[in-house]
């Protein structure tokens, strides 16, 4: 399985640019992902729970 990375600065630069096509064609694009894949904040929380019982 390959992560598929998440590109936080594409969000950002549409945000400073103020573009409102790229900023709708940005939030449908995010909230895909996000139906898709849930709350990647969860998950990664959860990802650091498990690696600390791994090591410990």
């Amino acid at each position: 399985m390959t992560p598929r990375p998440l590109y936080a600065a594409a969000i950002t630069d549409a945000i400073a640019q103020g573009d409102l096509g790229q900023l709708t064609k940005i939030q449908a694009l995010a909230e895909q992902h996000v139906k898709e894949h849930g709350d990647i904040a969860a998950l990664l929380a959860q990802i650091k729970v498990e690696i600390a019982k791994l090591k410990g």
